[in-house]
Parts: C-alpha cells; structure tokens; sequence
C-alpha cells in the first residue's frame, strides 16, 4: 500500500514538474511572441510613415531629373543666343521641363501610395501569423492543463483504488 502511495505521489510529482516545464516554456514563447510583435510593429510604423519623397530612391530619382532638365535648359539657352531665338523660346522651354519634373513627382507620389498598400498588406500577414501563433500556444496551454488535470487525477483515483483493494482485502 506504502509503495503505491509513494508511486501515486511520484507520479502527481512527476506530472508537476512536466506541468512547471511547460510553463516555463510556454512563457518563454509568449515573450518569443510579444518580441516579434514588437518588432513587426515598429517595421510597420517605420515603413509605412515613411516620407517616401524623402526616401533614397526618390531623391535620386528627382536629381537625375532635375539634372537632365539643367543640361537641357542651357543647351536651350545656348541655342537661342547663337540663333538668335527669342526669350520666349527658352521660357517655353524651360516650361516644358518644369511639366516634366512635375509629373515626376506625381508618379512618385503615385509609387510612395503604392509601397504604403504593400506596407500594409505585410502588416496584415505578420500579425495574422501573430494571432495565429497566440491561437496556437493557447491551445497548447489548454491541452496541457487538461492533460495534467487528468494525469492527477488518475494518479489519485488508482491510489484509493490500491487503498481501497488493500483495505477490502484484509
């Protein structure tokens, strides 16, 4: 009766110990999520409010325009000294560039408004697989207290089961 007493509590102490592995495991990828969540988050808020005129790409992009237009604006200018053009024709061509330079930044602005729909659809993605690994581990958490529960109990009801077949036996 001593040793199944003693294998009962064993067990109960053995599926304790399992019980306290596995929160501290589950804790541990709890933080595991949080820190990707926090991670996500703060690519999300840096990408997505981005100034994308101010990004690398667009300013390089703008120079090059910018610096194309220059180069066409003087060769106007000295075209119009040596033929003799009017002013005129340099200010209408040096309208034609501004129009140019305008519509570079509205195509621009165009793919800034495009990056942020992809910026967001990857937020979407990344937190439904955050959700989805929350959803996971609270079922695993619930899984295991059942499991444990039920181990408990088993080991207490096959104690009194042995009590009770050594108590009927006398």
């Amino acid at each position: 009766m001593i040793g199944a007493i003693l294998g009962a509590v064993g067990g109960l102490a053995s599926g304790i110990f399992g019980g306290i592995k596995s929160a501290k495991a589950a804790r541990e990828q709890q933080r595991l999520i949080n820190e990707q969540e926090s991670k996500n988050n703060a690519w999300y808020n840096r990408n997505y409010y981005q100034n994308y005129m101010e990004s690398a790409e667009a300013q390089a992009a703008m120079k090059r325009v910018e610096n194309t237009l220059k180069k066409q604006n003087q060769e106007a200018r000295a075209t119009a000294a040596v033929m003799g053009s009017t002013p005129e024709a340099a200010v209408a061509q040096q309208q034609a560039n501004n129009e140019i330079l305008d519509n570079t930044a509205t195509g621009l602005a165009a793919q800034a408004t495009q990056r942020k729909m992809q910026v967001d659809a990857a937020n979407q993605q990344n937190q439904n697989a955050i959700l989805n690994a929350r959803l996971g581990q609270s079922q695993m958490n619930e899984q295991g207290g059942a499991q444990l529960m039920s181990n408990g109990l088993g080991l207490i009801g096959s104690a009194f089961s042995m009590y009770d077949k050594r108590k009927g036996g006398r």
